[in-house]
């Protein structure tokens, strides 16, 4: 069977203006949306031994306020609204990650944990929705 390389009909791009502010949001989401990967990985499912709760806590919030150190970088008009969102996600995670650390040293119980978890991890979806505001930015290519 043969087979042809797709047919890119319309590609969309960022714009040339937007593409390092573009390119610094993606990194900086990608660092935060690592570690709070990391961190759901350190729950306690199954038999396998899990490294601590505590240590993807810490990942989270170090990459999640380095992240904030330099959220600057990618703030831009086309997307006040979305920054200021992934501004205030980032604090309410930080400020969950205490209680999510007191919880983790006095149980293994995995709906506590998963409790205190959540309220770290959940505001971090608004690094989701400034994605989908960033693609929303993108023009169609000229030939």
């Amino acid at each position: 069977m043969r087979t042809y390389p797709p047919v890119v009909l319309g590609r969309r791009t960022m714009p040339p203006s937007l593409v390092p502010a573009h390119e610094t949001f993606l990194s900086q989401a990608e660092r935060v949306e690592t570690a709070r990967r990391a961190l759901l990985r350190c729950l306690p499912v199954g038999r396998v031994h899990r490294v601590p709760v505590s240590v993807g806590l810490d990942l989270v919030r170090d990459e999640v306020a380095g992240a904030v150190a330099e959220l600057d970088a990618w703030r831009r008009p086309e997307v006040e609204v979305v920054w200021h969102r992934v501004l205030q996600a980032c604090g309410e995670a930080l400020q969950a990650v205490p209680e999510a650390h007191r919880v983790a040293a006095g149980t293994t119980e995995l709906e506590q944990l998963l409790g205190a978890v959540g309220e770290v991890v959940e505001p971090l979806d608004a690094w989701g929705e400034a994605e989908r505001a960033w693609l929303g930015l993108r023009i169609r290519r000229s030939s």
